[in-house]
């Protein structure tokens, strides 16, 4: 008698865990190797009360002031990626290697990709060797030439170790790396929010943080079923016996959207307080900033969902594959009612994520004496919680059905 029986091997979820940790940790230690001929301190007071750095740079490099090789981090990176994606829809030569490339399209995509990020990587760290040019010993062109080719390298370094965690490690390696940056702000904000605030406030403040973080769950893991029928089961009589849907997630674009809109943002904000327009003064500017957020993050929102979800190409999906929405012609009214499904969905999801990350900031701007946590915000929460239930949701997939690298098939 010929029993089969299926070993999983636990070691491989140990071993995944064991290289993630140590990259992670590798990284970390890279953010304090400083570039030479800086004047660190002096530069690290002026950006210190810098309103860019406090509103999003933690959530890209960490509690870190120091002016280091992996300063860029997996900036570079993430502009490359949305910029491809966003080429991917307008240019037909790209748009069909991405879907119908296979293995050898994604192949050449990702190497697109990284030759971007390179020349993304080096144009900022020129734009930073001119920026810093009053905190540089014995500035000129070709230390400031040395100072963007560090800064280039390094982010580089960053984007082989996250696609090692993507291939050998667990969760995704690009989100996992600021997730690591937000976490190292956590014990200095607990602090100044167990010395600077009252009972009251603090109470209010753990209140709306565990709220948020079960609404961003739930949302998170939302979908929106579509039934579909296959015309191979109707013809069978089978229908019933198997569910078929399409699930759309209520928050398809991610963060995408608040990189966007804090990016672009941001560079709006440096260029009106270098013009000293009167209304970038006082208060006024903290709602300014705050309403312009919003209405960003849910502009770049709708429109990533645009990208990734083509009610076109899923209409026409559906037709090669024999299968059709119940009660719904194929072809102009199946497009017209994905089209309709996706408006929805990104809307929701849009007006989410800008409530999400603009409540923190606008209750700390108001008189209700609301704790302002440095590099803990609603964009902060909202990484946390997402990049925390991807990975458990990986943990509970490895420990119970471990590898299939690591199957192996007996025959007793």
């Amino acid at each position: 008698m010929v029993l089969r029986s299926i070993i999983l091997n636990q070691g491989n979820l140990l071993n995944r865990i064991k290289i993630t940790l140590g990259i992670v940790l590798l990284a970390r230690l890279g953010t304090f190797i400083s570039i030479p001929g800086v004047d660190q301190i002096y530069f690290s007071n002026e950006l210190k009360n810098s309103s860019i750095f406090n509103s999003f740079s933690p959530i890209l490099q960490g509690d870190s002031f120091l002016l280091g090789v992996f300063t860029l981090g997996i900036l570079p990176n993430l502009n490359a990626s949305i910029a491809i994606q966003l080429l991917s829809s307008v240019l037909p030569p790209l748009k069909r290697l991405t879907k119908e490339g296979g293995e050898l399209g994604q192949k050449k995509v990702t190497k697109f990709t990284r030759y971007l990020t390179a020349i993304i990587a080096f144009q900022y760290g020129l734009v930073i060797a001119f920026a810093i040019k009053p905190y540089v010993f014995g500035w000129d062109f070709t230390r400031a030439f040395i100072i963007a080719l560090t800064l280039m390298t390094g982010s580089l370094i960053i984007l082989w170790l996250s696609e090692i965690i993507n291939e050998n490690g667990l969760g995704n390696g690009t989100s996992l790396f600021i997730f690591v940056n937000i976490i190292s702000f956590l014990p200095k904000a607990l602090i100044s929010f167990n010395l600077n605030s009252n009972l009251s406030s603090k109470l209010l403040a753990i209140t709306i943080f565990f709220i948020g973080i079960l609404s961003i769950v739930i949302v998170q893991a939302a979908i929106r079923k579509i039934e579909v029928i296959s015309l191979k089961d109707l013809a069978q009589g089978v229908i019933g016996d198997k569910e078929r849907f399409i699930a759309f997630r209520l928050n398809p674009s991610g963060i995408m959207p608040l990189i966007l809109s804090s990016s672009l943002l941001n560079l709006i904000v440096v260029g009106l307080n270098n013009i000293k327009l009167p209304f970038t003064v006082g208060n006024i500017s903290n709602f300014v900033y705050m309403f312009g957020y919003f209405l960003l993050t849910l502009f770049f929102s709708y429109f990533y969902s645009t990208i990734t979800l083509n009610p076109v190409e899923l209409s026409v999906d559906l037709r090669k594959k024999g299968s059709s929405i119940p009660l719904v012609s194929p072809g102009l009214a199946t497009m017209k009612l994905l089209q309709e499904i996706i408006n929805r969905i990104s809307l929701l999801g849009g007006l989410f994520l800008a409530v999400i990350v603009t409540i923190p900031s606008f209750l700390s701007a108001t008189n209700l004496n609301f704790p302002e946590l440095r590099g803990v915000s609603g964009t902060s929460i909202l990484i946390l919680s997402g990049v925390a239930v991807d990975l458990s949701r990986q943990l509970r997939t490895y420990s119970i059905f471990g590898s299939y690298d690591s199957m192996e098939i007996k025959e007793l």
